[in-house]
């Protein structure tokens, strides 16, 4: 029974649609940003390797390891699958059934999902003595797949899909797959299989899934990998912060809640709950785990850079997790993560991403790390950091709602303009969320059931938020709990609910860093951390391949305000901008913060700011000014 492991169920992502502006970003970043035709714009997702089979481990590809391609398509064709469905683009959709289609008639003969070449000789597949990609590529196709399934409810690729895992599963029951030598970052990706582990689980129900979770991570933990934070004896050192490769974390961040929710060990729960604790101290305030690649035990700041990998890689873990735990808590840290971080290091439309971004930035160091701190459509490092950004909305979207396990409610978890579809006691429900969420803190729900029905309808306090104002026309029992509103009636159609969050700002202390000298603070206000903006010139240094994108060179004009400090005794005011542009929130600001820092002089100077999302050059952690 799922009951076994989960409070809440994830609902599959094509019952979910999003709405206003949530969709319209989709949109464009599918059809004028660079995910859509990325095959013009750099060769990694072009090699076809899921086709052709021909990698060997270990052998270089176009100069770079073999399975990077392999990872890139993956990255790229969930993207794509995921935003064609969520904004339904004909165009993109039969692109998707095509590749669908693909992939079914290669499978046909053999049911292998994956780049190696089908030899005896070591390096072919499932034939690995030294470093591979194996499952790590793998995983990432059969996400792509996974998420048409959920669309579509095609059986056949739910077939294709349990055949491939069946096949992985049936060639290393016996054999460890972390046990080779010169063990690199391909082989602890490995960690990204259980992705498939768990979604078969949750979809199929057959308990093989989950005994093979417990075999492979206890395999995980006997080796000795290069990616090994997630072990249980090191999660269980409490001492001991995160080390290795960010994204590797990210991916992987839900594993240990995963299996102490399958076998319910002290030693594993324990292990479990030390992820998320040992999580916080890397967070910086725009909500990214702090990484430049590696995270180096350093604990998250406004100064401290991260991936854009780990911000994507980690949101449906997080999103698994919180279903394990019931833990509404953990969309506190989605939210914040994807509307400043993930915001905050791509254009509005999606035709550059910063591969390492800071919260504090007034300037981009490009000569640094092969240019990742550079805005760019394809990094000369990798290309998995602008594919990721491309799965950063569909994966908001596929958190958003949550059902109870015993299906007698249904839970808003993640906010933003959506319609969720779904059944509760084999009735039709379909609830649309109105709002203009996190730019406003009002929302409306319309519960549409298919005939009247009782149910819960859980709404997640957001942010710490208490001061909830909570307007329904018909009885209900209403029942409060630390972290959500249950509401218990009979929906009947057409049945309204008005929230209004009464979010105030708050000023979060932060410990001194490189730009903030003894101890600084920056302002949130719900789901969004305010930053002080500041102008800049742009211009294109490199098109990739007549594609009409481009490697871009950014400069803030000027920095004479960064010195500006925060004093505790200026107020700040929360305004909306008058006639703004609600579809394309992040092109423009819509919301500021109005108030005063002070200068070296310790004299007022006014200032807006505005959301981190709609920066590139900004401060958001000030400085205190000295007779505090």
């Amino acid at each position: 029974m799922l009951d076994n492991i989960y409070k809440y169920k994830i609902l599959n992502t094509g019952s979910i649609e999003p709405k206003a502006w949530i969709k319209e970003q989709l949109h464009r970043d599918l059809t004028h940003g660079y995910i859509g035709q990325y095959d013009k714009v750099h060769p990694t997702v072009t090699h076809n390797v899921f086709i052709k089979h021909d990698n060997i481990s270990k052998r270089r590809f176009n100069f770079r390891k073999e399975w990077w391609s392999g990872e890139h398509e993956g990255y790229w064709k969930d993207a794509v699958i995921r935003m064609a469905f969520l904004t339904n683009n004909k165009e993109y959709i039969d692109k998707s059934k095509e590749w669908k289609n693909e992939l079914k008639e290669i499978t046909q003969n053999n049911s292998y999902i994956g780049i190696y070449k089908d030899c005896k000789e070591v390096g072919c597949r499932f034939n690995h003595k030294k470093g591979n990609g194996e499952l790590w590529t793998s995983s990432r196709m059969l996400i792509a797949l996974q998420s048409y399934y959920e669309f579509t409810g095609d059986n056949d690729v739910l077939e294709t899909v349990k055949k491939a895992t069946n096949l992985i599963i049936e060639h290393y029951k016996t054999k460890n797959y972390f046990a080779v030598n010169s063990p690199g970052g391909g082989v602890s990706h490995g960690i990204g299989f259980f992705e498939n582990l768990e979604w078969l689980y949750r979809i199929t129900g057959d308990k093989k899934y989950l005994d093979f979770s417990v075999k492979l991570y206890e395999d995980f933990n006997k080796e000795n990998v290069r990616d090994d934070d997630l072990k249980t004896q090191n999660l269980l050192n409490e001492n001991k912060l995160f080390e290795n490769h960010g994204a590797h974390i990210a991916e992987g961040l839900f594993v240990p809640e995963f299996i102490a929710s399958i076998q319910n060990e002290e030693k594993l729960l324990k292990a479990a709950k030390n992820v998320i604790q040992k999580l916080n101290a890397h967070l910086t305030p725009g909500g990214a785990m702090r990484c430049d690649e590696w995270i180096k035990g350093r604990k998250g700041t406004a100064d401290e850079r991260y991936e854009y990998c780990g911000i994507t890689e980690m949101i449906s873990p997080l999103n698994k997790i919180i279903s394990f735990t019931g833990n509404l808590n953990l969309a506190n840290k989605i939210e914040t993560m994807v509307f400043n971080a993930g915001q905050g290091a791509r254009f509005p439309v999606l035709s550059a991403v910063s591969y390492l971004t800071s919260d504090n930035r007034i300037r981009i160091r490009k000569w640094e790390l092969l240019k990742r701190e550079s805005y760019d459509a394809a990094h000369i490092a990798a290309a998995c950091c602008t594919l990721n950004a491309g799965r950063l909305m569909p994966y908001y979207v596929e958190g958003m709602w949550m059902k109870t396990i015993n299906n007698d409610g249904i839970i808003a978890v993640l906010f933003g303009p959506s319609k969720v579809k779904t059944n509760i006691h084999n009735i039709a429900v379909e609830i649309t969320e109105e709002t203009d969420y996190p730019f406003s803190d009002e929302i409306v729900f319309t519960v549409n059931p298919f005939e009247p029905l009782r149910f819960l309808l859980i709404i997640r306090k957001p942010h710490g938020c208490q001061n909830i104002d909570i307007k329904l026309l018909s009885k209900a029992e209403i029942t409060e709990a630390n972290d959500n509103i249950s509401i218990n009636k009979i929906w009947k159609k057409g049945d309204k609910l008005h929230i209004k969050f009464n979010f105030e700002i708050q000023r979060i202390n932060q410990p001194a860093s490189k730009t903030v000298k003894n101890k600084g603070a920056y302002l949130k206000r719900g789901a969004l951390v305010y930053a002080l903006p500041f102008d800049y010139n742009k211009k294109t240094v490199k098109e990739h391949q007549n594609s009409g994108f481009y490697r871009y060179n950014i400069k803030a004009n000027n920095s004479k305000e960064w010195e500006l400090k925060l004093n505790t005794n200026d107020k700040f005011k929360f305004t909306s901008v008058v006639n703004a542009d609600m579809q394309h929130p992040w092109d423009k600001p819509v919301i500021k913060l109005k108030g005063t820092l002070r200068n070296k002089k310790n004299q007022k100077k006014s200032i807006e700011l505005v959301p981190m999302g709609n920066t590139i050059f900004r401060r958001i952690t000030f400085s205190k000014t000295n007779n505090l």
